[in-house]
C-alpha cells in the first residue's frame, strides 16, 4: 500500500512539473519579458532538468542498445546507474554550456521600447514584480537597478504605450568576462 502512496505522490508532482514547464514555456517572447526572475529561474531550472531528461533516456537507450549487440545479459542496476550519472552530468553541465553559447555566439539581444509622456523613450529590462518594471534609457542587459538611467514604473502605466521591439549590439566585454558570467 506504501507503494502505491509514493507512486502517486511521484506521478502527482510530475504532472505538476510539466504543467508548470508547459504554461512557462508557452508563453511569446512579449509575455517572457513581464516574467519576474522568480519565474525566469523556474523556467531556466525546469529546462534545464528536461533537457537533462531527455539526454539521460535517449543515452541509457543507446547504452542498452550498444550492450544487447555484445553482451547476453543486462544488468539493469548498471544501466540505471548510467542514467542517472548522464542526467546529473548533463544538469550540472548544460547551465554552463548554455550561458557559454549565449555569451560568445550571440551578439544581439532585443528589448521593448515604450515612449512614456514626460519620461521619454525608456527600455523595460526586467519586472521587479508583478506589478513593477524595471525601466532604462540604456538598453543594455547589464544596467542595474539604481543606475542613474532606471527607473521603477508600474506596469498600467506602460500598458497604455505601444511597444516597440529593437535589436540591438551586446556591449563589448572580455574574453574573461564571458567565461565568468
Amino acid at each position: 500500500m506504501e507503494s502505491l502512496t509514493t507512486i502517486i505522490t511521484i506521478v502527482g508532482i510530475l504532472l505538476g512539473g510539466v504543467v508548470s514547464w508547459h504554461a512557462l514555456n508557452s508563453t511569446s517572447d512579449l509575455e517572457q519579458v513581464f516574467l519576474t526572475r522568480e519565474q525566469k529561474i523556474k523556467l531556466y531550472i525546469l529546462n534545464l532538468i528536461v533537457l537533462s531528461g531527455i539526454i539521460s533516456i535517449l543515452s541509457t537507450i543507446f547504452y542498452i542498445l550498444w550492450n544487447g549487440m555484445f553482451k547476453e545479459k543486462l544488468e539493469m542496476d548498471a544501466v540505471f546507474l548510467f542514467g542517472m550519472a548522464i542526467f546529473i552530468i548533463c544538469l550540472i553541465s548544460l547551465g554552463a554550456i548554455f550561458r557559454w553559447i549565449h555569451n560568445f555566439a550571440i551578439k544581439h539581444q532585443y528589448k521593448y521600447k515604450v515612449n512614456l509622456p514626460g519620461v521619454g523613450e525608456v527600455y523595460i529590462l526586467s519586472m521587479m514584480n508583478s506589478e513593477v518594471c524595471v525601466c532604462s534609457e540604456v538598453p543594455y542587459e547589464n544596467n542595474e537597478i539604481g543606475d542613474s538611467n532606471s527607473f521603477l514604473i508600474k506596469l498600467e502605466t506602460l500598458m497604455d504605450n505601444p511597444l516597440i521591439k529593437e535589436k540591438f549590439l551586446k556591449p563589448k566585454r572580455s574574453i574573461l568576462q564571458k567565461l565568468i558570467d
